[in-house]
């Protein structure tokens, strides 16, 4: 092996700089995002998991050093949390140590598991069932603790779409099993595991390189996008409502100067107010959409009384406003925000209440099918629901053959969280074969083609009217139909493993 241990304080110490320079530089950040610093971070990982001396040292240094380096990447969480949540700064800082030791209790389960296994299997096997390990536990993180699948290995590499191209036949997770397989191979220091790892990156994540330009798909419809850069403190302001809506307008305006769009799309919670009351702020953009016969979709917050006339559930919704000024559909977001929009255990936490804008929690959504209307089947997901892949590909299931993301994400500041954010985009568009449009407050606005490219954006705090085409498609991706098959097999690759070395060691 590559790695001679000298003591635990050099041990650990050269464990979390690997973990924390890797992680922080593979994904998109203040400084240089360079992506296969990925590997750096699977090298501190394996340098504790390889040399540990029991199962315990190998979850808890790998544990510390996973902790902060997810919450070295995390570090934007300040923002929201003290800006918009209230919280003193000498508190807020812990946040992204609380959320980047969550996450990292997967890599320590990564490292206890590959310690585990490490004296049971040849080279070979250890990086296959080490890298199902992996893909199986970044599975497990989109339902686990409310579900966070930031910071997928292959969410390091969505800044150059051509690597990524193996995602729309295994999945974001199935390429982070071969990027964890080899991240293993490349940190044993012997020649042939190394040109094992090596070759199967360049394979793998080379030949998007030489694939020709995808079809566009069978229908293009021009589309406009319009980013408000509306101030979020001041947004909800009654004084501030009626010039947001004109400024919306405006830009609209602006955007169909340069061409007729099919579709319109404002950003979550554009409307800061119940579009669904029949209200001179509502009679506005109903007039505006019916005097120039447009499709809009918009954000705004609605409500539902229950079935006694009194109780409420709040939602966070994405109308669609047709020509005539009628809400032709709506769809309520499925997976909310946690301290976001609703507080787990809230009865248990209620500190926490001054996390979440208003009064009430919002409801999850009943109806998660597209809002359809002639040939457009429009697949909405509002904020990080994008981040799931399962949620998007259901999109898919019901029919849909277009992604539109509306989102707010003036939350995160100018931080790289946005950037952040449009890559687990990019990952979706590549997965289920889609071109996905994204509408945010503030940016990163764009539209990404089902290769991941990024050919129309926007940039931070900006006015900006992008007016583009995009593909209808309904052909369904090869990860769509083996998405189940493909997570089993990872599952059943560590089960396997497992179950073999508990038989090993009881004869």
């Amino acid at each position: 092996m590559i790695f001679r241990k000298s003591g635990p304080g050099p041990f650990v110490s050269l464990s979390v700089f690997l973990c924390v320079s890797g992680l922080f530089l593979a994904f998109a950040n203040p400084v240089f995002h360079f992506p296969p610093a990925i590997f750096v971070f699977f090298l501190g990982l394996n340098h504790i998991s390889l040399l540990a001396e029991s199962g315990r040292q190998a979850f808890l240094r790998s544990f510390l050093a996973a902790g902060l380096a997810y919450s070295a990447c995390l570090y934007w969480i300040v923002v929201p949390v003290s800006v918009y949540g209230g919280f003193p700064m000498v508190l807020a800082v812990f946040c992204p140590l609380l959320l980047g030791f969550c996450v990292a209790l997967f890599a320590a389960l990564y490292s206890t598991f590959l310690f585990s296994v490490k004296n049971s299997f040849s080279w070979f096997w250890l990086g296959i069932f080490s890298g199902c390990a992996w893909a199986f536990l970044e599975f497990v993180r989109e339902y686990a603790l409310t579900g966070f699948p930031w910071f997928v290995a292959a969410q390091a590499f969505a800044v150059w779409p051509q690597t990524i191209q193996a995602v729309s036949k295994v999945g974001a997770f199935g390429l982070g099993m071969v990027m964890a397989a080899c991240g293993l191979w490349l940190s044993l220091g012997r020649v042939k595991p190394a040109c094992c790892g090596a070759a199967a990156l360049i394979i793998t994540m080379g030949y998007g390189f030489f694939l020709p330009e995808r079809e566009p798909g069978q229908e293009r419809i021009t589309v406009l996008a319009v980013q408000g850069n509306i101030d979020q403190t001041l947004k909800w302001e009654r004084d501030i409502q009626l010039l947001t809506i004109r400024k919306y307008i405006e830009l609209t305006r602006g955007g169909m100067s340069e061409g007729r769009p099919d579709l319109v799309i404002w950003p979550e919670t554009a409307l800061p107010f119940y579009f669904q009351d029949p209200t001179e702020l509502s009679e506005k953009v109903r007039q505006f959409v019916l005097d120039n016969s447009l499709e809009l979709v918009t954000g705004s917050p609605a409500y539902r009384f229950e079935d006694d006339g009194v109780e409420y559930s709040l939602y966070n919704r994405a109308y669609w406003v047709s020509a005539d000024g009628l809400i032709h559909g709506y769809y309520d977001k499925e997976r909310l925000v946690p301290f976001g929009e609703y507080i787990p255990l809230d009865r248990y936490l209620p500190f926490l209440e001054k996390l979440v804008h208003g009064e009430l929690d919002f409801s999850p959504g009943r109806s998660v099918s597209p809002m359809t209307k002639g040939n457009l089947a429009l697949g909405v997901l509002i904020c990080y629901e994008i981040i799931f892949p399962g949620l998007v590909r259901t999109r898919m299931e019901q029919g849909a053959n277009i992604i539109i993301n509306i989102s707010n994400d003036a939350w995160f500041g100018n931080t790289s969280a946005p950037a952040q954010h449009l890559h687990l985009s990019v990952l979706r568009a590549v997965e289920q074969n889609r071109y996905v449009i994204r509408a945010t407050n503030t940016g990163i606005s764009a539209f990404i083609n089902p290769a991941g490219k990024v050919y129309n954006r926007s940039r931070l705090f900006e006015d900006a009217s992008l007016l583009d085409k995009a593909g209808l498609i309904d052909e369904k991706s090869i990860y769509f139909h083996l998405y189940w098959v493909i997570n089993f097999v990872f599952m059943a690759g560590v089960v396997f493993a497992l179950g073999l070395r508990f038989l090993s060691r009881k004869a």
